[in-house]
């Protein structure tokens, strides 16, 4: 029996379930601080700046047009390998490359509204550059539809 004793020990095995003294405190209120105001993530300068580099690449654009739709007038149903069709190719090239320009400032202020979305910031300068920007993309696809068309495609 004695040895049995020794085993025994005074302490409880398992915690006790009592409430502590964490538990019961009433909960700690925080001051609490007028929000920030969410800023644009574009001044308006940069957005200009933007617009403006999207602006010039469709002046390209419009300046090489004419050439491109003469050349493409041209080329209708001459055979693939004519100098006519080769010449029309490159104008039309050349339109692509500006048009891609266009379209790169596009990309730009997709990934700033898309961003803007994201972090709740305000958007409206934003969304309106980028729906003159894409009226001005869209000018450029429907008129190389329309040179293709010119030249037989």
């Amino acid at each position: 029996m004695a040895g049995l004793a020794a085993c025994a020990s005074g302490e409880p095995r398992y915690p006790s379930l009592a409430l502590r003294p964490f538990e019961t405190a009433p909960p700690a209120t925080t001051p609490s601080s007028p929000a920030e105001a969410t800023r644009p993530l574009a001044s308006p300068a940069a957005l200009a700046q933007l617009a403006a580099r999207a602006i010039a690449a469709d002046a390209a654009f419009t300046s090489q047009q004419p050439t491109a739709s003469r050349l493409a007038r041209a080329a209708y149903r001459q055979p693939v390998e004519s100098d006519a069709r080769a010449r029309a190719l490159v104008a039309m090239a050349d339109l692509a490359a500006q048009r891609a320009a266009t379209s790169a400032v596009l990309a730009e202020l997709d990934q700033l509204a898309a961003d803007s979305a994201i972090s709740f910031a305000p958007g409206q300068e934003i969304e309106a550059t980028r729906s003159r920007v894409l009226t001005l993309v869209q000018a450029q696809d429907a008129a190389m539809a329309r040179l293709w068309e010119e030249m037989g495609q």
